[in-house]
């Protein structure tokens, strides 16, 4: 029986074309090293093979833990296809110009009972009674302090508390500044308790850009900004982001803001406390 075997014709680095062999990719892949260049060549040959074949779609894949500068472009079948479907339910949502206001104080009501966020979690009591008093404040126009012993769950609170505000029609943008150190875990509560599409606004310049021009503003037919739109729900950053100064932050008008260890602004010549100073919270 005859077997179809794929071959290579592999120049090797520091020796002449005199030298270059035929291989498998099964004995080349003995080197781990060989690894990425043949599915960079693959990548390449699917793009020639673009221009006498049906067309070959990429999509620009951010890993997890990896900063925005180190995506790649991946071939779609390479790609889980529960990610393809999120992200194309996301790309669905429509630009909204509209500026829905924040309810009147008298429309506030108590919530009784939790209601059953993704994948069926619900609050305890005393999260919901911390939930209803940071609503209640919300709605009478007045900033508040979640003060509570460590492991009872305020960023579960918060988080359900920016999902409330949500469901009143105010869809963003909402900000959230946290030490370093907790931006993974309050990522991670977002997509284990809601739905809201929320980024990490941290890192480097080039990734910072690469948000800015994926992740966060709607843009026209020209690739220019539709100002006032947003793409995403909440944006997560950190401290030494906004003490650097971040013109692109400052320039939003946030619609509700939560600072985890908001006790660092104690002090009123506190530098964090200048950088809010020039944000428009």
């Amino acid at each position: 029986m005859l077997v179809d075997v794929e071959e290579f014709y592999v120049k090797y680095k520091n020796y002449s074309y005199l030298h270059c062999e035929w291989a498998t990719e099964q004995q080349l892949l003995k080197d781990k090293r060989i690894q990425q260049k043949i599915k960079r060549f693959k990548i390449r040959q699917a793009q020639r093979a673009h221009f006498f074949a049906d067309p070959v779609i990429y999509y620009l894949v951010k890993w997890c833990s990896l900063p925005y500068e180190d995506s790649t472009w991946e071939l779609k079948e390479d790609v889980d296809q529960s990610k393809i479907e999120e992200f194309e339910q996301l790309q669905a949502v429509r630009p909204d110009t509209r500026k829905v206001d924040r309810p009147p104080p008298n429309s506030w009501k108590k919530i009784n009972q939790s209601r059953e966020y993704k994948t069926g979690n619900q609050l305890r009591e005393y999260q919901l009674e911390g939930l209803n008093w940071l609503l209640f404040n919300w709605y009478n126009r007045r900033n508040c302090i979640l003060a509570d012993e460590m492991g009872l769950g305020k960023t579960i609170q918060s988080i359900t508390f920016l999902h409330e505000i949500f469901l009143t029609g105010i869809r963003c943008p909402f900000l959230i500044i946290a030490p370093l150190s907790t931006i993974t875990n309050w990522e991670r509560e977002f997509r284990t308790w809601t739905d809201l599409n929320v980024v990490v606004y941290h890192g480097s310049m080039i990734s910072r850009q690469m948000i800015q021009q994926y992740e966060m503003y709607f843009r026209d037919s020209q690739g220019r900004v539709i100002r006032g739109t947003y793409k995403f729900n909440a944006i997560i950053t950190t401290f030494e982001m906004i003490l650097g100064g971040c013109p692109e932050l400052n320039a939003i008008e946030w619609r509700c803001v939560i600072i985890d260890e908001a006790h660092r602004l104690k002090n009123k010549n506190c530098k964090l406390l200048e950088g809010l100073k020039l944000m428009n919270l």
